[in-house]
């Protein structure tokens, strides 16, 4: 279904470097008049959003020309900045900052599940191999010593009295 012509004059303006605002009133839109036509006609939607990531692939190729011919390294920093923001903000899957990490693979490891647990059912060791063994009891080491009343008195040094009995 072709497009409204003054939707696709628009776009061809856009395309040829017209700002949007000056293209839209060169068009005979305000700019309300031009978003409403875009939400009543798909198509023209999303030959305005397709017009809008070829404008970001003509602005890199701005920025390769600003890079290569000016003369003005300060001027020329800020075109190059402005431009590549501006890409970014109509193609920020191509010229954006943020990096998309959602994976969209399907993995099955019910395989190596299968495999983990027959590795951990067998035995670990061969039953021929285990020696047999008696255990064997051994006294507590912390048994309770016996109180002083129970231990026997001391023999008394000779020639000396015990000064505590």
């Amino acid at each position: 279904m072709p497009t409204d012509p003054q939707v696709d004059a628009v776009i061809e303006l856009l395309l040829s470097g017209v700002p949007l605002r000056q293209a839209v009133s060169q068009c005979g839109f305000t700019p309300r008049t031009f978003n409403r036509r875009l939400c009543a006609d798909r198509d023209a939607a999303l030959a305005y959003s397709r017009a809008q990531e070829f404008k970001a692939d003509l602005l890199a190729d701005e920025i390769i020309d600003i890079a290569d011919t000016s003369e003005d390294a300060a001027k020329a920093r800020n075109q190059i900045e402005s431009r590549k923001w501006v890409a970014s903000k109509y193609n920020s899957k191509r010229f954006g900052d943020r990096i998309d990490l959602n994976v969209t693979q399907t993995i099955d490891i019910g395989s190596t599940l299968e495999e983990a647990r027959g590795r951990y059912l067998r035995p670990m060791r061969d039953p021929a191999q285990i020696i047999e063994a008696q255990a064997i009891e051994l006294p507590s080491i912390n048994a309770p010593r016996p109180s002083d009343k129970e231990l026997e008195k001391p023999e008394p040094i000779t020639g000396e009295p015990d000064i505590f009995s």
